[in-house]
């Protein structure tokens, strides 16, 4: 078929320059990735805060019943 290429309209470099280009513009930069980078690093680093603070109340709380029962019991 004239005027096709691989099942693609043939088009001048300017055209394929500018659709290139368009692709691109979803696409992160290395900035992005560094900010995206710290902001997961500083959430990861809250959750494991509240992690840690949820995990040491729950043995804490593990601990008083055991403590209560055992009194109970005895």
């Amino acid at each position: 078929m004239p005027g096709l290429h691989s099942g693609y309209p043939m088009m001048s470099d300017s055209e394929r320059l500018a659709r290139l280009e368009g692709a691109y513009e979803h696409l992160a930069t290395k900035a992005d990735l560094k900010d995206l980078e710290l902001r997961l690093t500083s959430d990861l680093r809250s959750l494991e805060t509240r992690l840690t603070v949820r995990l040491m109340l729950v043995v804490s709380l593990a601990t008083g019943v055991v403590v209560a029962v055992d009194r109970l019991w005895s």
